[in-house]
Parts: C-alpha cells; sequence; structure tokens
C-alpha cells in the first residue's frame, strides 16, 4: 500500500526492538522468530542500532489482515474528500469576501 506522500527516513518515527514487539502485541522471543523466518519488515540500521519504520509496521499489519485494507482504503479516500471540501469552502468564503 502506497502513501500519497513519502516522508524522509529522518522524519518517520521509529521503533527499537522493544517498541517493534509491543506495537505488534508480540513478546521479544516471538517477535525474533517471525524476524529470523524473514515474516516481518526488514529493519533499518542506524549508527549500528537497529530500528523498524512505523509505517512499514502498519502496512506489515494490513497485508496480513484484508480486512483491514479495505477499512484503511476508505478512511484514506474519506479524508482527500474531506480536505477536497474543506478547500471547496475556503475558496467560496474567499470568493464571499472579495
Amino acid at each position: 500500500m502506497k502513501q500519497a506522500t513519502q516522508q524522509s527516513i529522518l522524519d518517520q518515527r521509529k521503533l527499537n526492538i522493544a517498541e517493534a514487539a509491543a506495537a505488534l502485541s508480540m513478546s521479544r522471543t516471538t517477535f525474533n522468530k517471525h524476524r529470523a523466518a524473514g515474516q516481518l519488515p526488514q529493519s533499518i540500521s542506524i549508527a549500528g542500532r537497529e530500528f523498524w519504520l512505523a509505517a512499514d509496521l502498519e502496512r506489515w499489519i494490513l497485508d496480513q489482515n484484508p480486512h483491514l485494507q479495505r477499512r484503511e482504503t476508505l478512511r484514506q479516500q474519506a479524508a482527500v474528500a474531506v480536505a477536497k471540501q474543506q478547500e471547496f469552502i475556503r475558496k467560496n468564503q474567499l470568493r464571499a469576501v472579495q
């Protein structure tokens, strides 16, 4: 699932192993088993430390749960519709002032 805008890696939320395991409601042992089996998103290395991007973990959860994918798609579509509506209202308010 692609995001409409891609953030710089520096701007993205990064989780260490304990945080990543907790975010997935797993023990570190279970997290490490999934990692060893290649079942989790790739980690990134920063200054010799291992991190997971929160967005990658979220995408992984969505990939594991197709019913959530539809919900996420609807949420994104609704957000776009609301943004368009707000822009429309803002433009009409500016015209009314002129």
